[in-house]
């Protein structure tokens, strides 16, 4: 399991929590949208804002997007690091970097507001919340991350 500075919670929560960070990350690299039933929360509030910039409610708008891109979009393995989040009651957020390959494989040429090549670095924050005695995601942030300059040289 990859490396990650929790705060707060107990170690079973961040196990847990962790486990399921990496079965999406697994889940995302087939787009195996049966895997999402045990991760995504089922709750309608549940609201997910994707890469390729729209923002998806419910878990199973997640599900026509992943069944859209199965045999469209190629990915490789999701490699998560600079991991880091908070664990409070009921609720976690954790954050990383993620490195992937990115392929569009279908017909014709891909989405224009997705970007597409073969090295991809991206950004995660995920949102988790205990349901039922497990951790279901009820959000996430999906962004581009940059290699340019940054503004005033932060």
């Amino acid at each position: 399991m990859i490396e990650s500075n929790l705060a707060g919670g107990s170690e079973g929560d961040h196990k847990r929590i962790l486990e399921q960070h990496a079965a999406y990350l697994l889940a995302n690299s087939r787009f195996d949208v049966d895997m999402l039933e045990g991760i995504w929360s089922a709750s309608p509030e549940a609201t997910f804002f994707n890469l390729n910039g729209h923002t998806y409610v419910g878990k199973n708008q997640w599900r026509r997007l992943w069944k859209f891109y199965v045999d469209k979009l190629e990915t490789g393995e999701w490699v998560p690091y600079d991991m880091g989040g908070v664990v409070s009651g009921d609720v976690a957020v954790v954050w990383c970097h993620r490195k992937t390959t990115v392929r569009w494989i279908g017909s014709g040429p891909g989405p224009e507001n997705l970007r597409l090549e073969d090295d991809y670095v991206s950004r995660s924050t995920m949102v988790f919340r205990k349901e039922d005695d497990d951790w279901r995601v009820v959000h996430v942030h999906f962004s581009e991350a940059s290699d340019a300059s940054r503004p005033g040289g932060v």
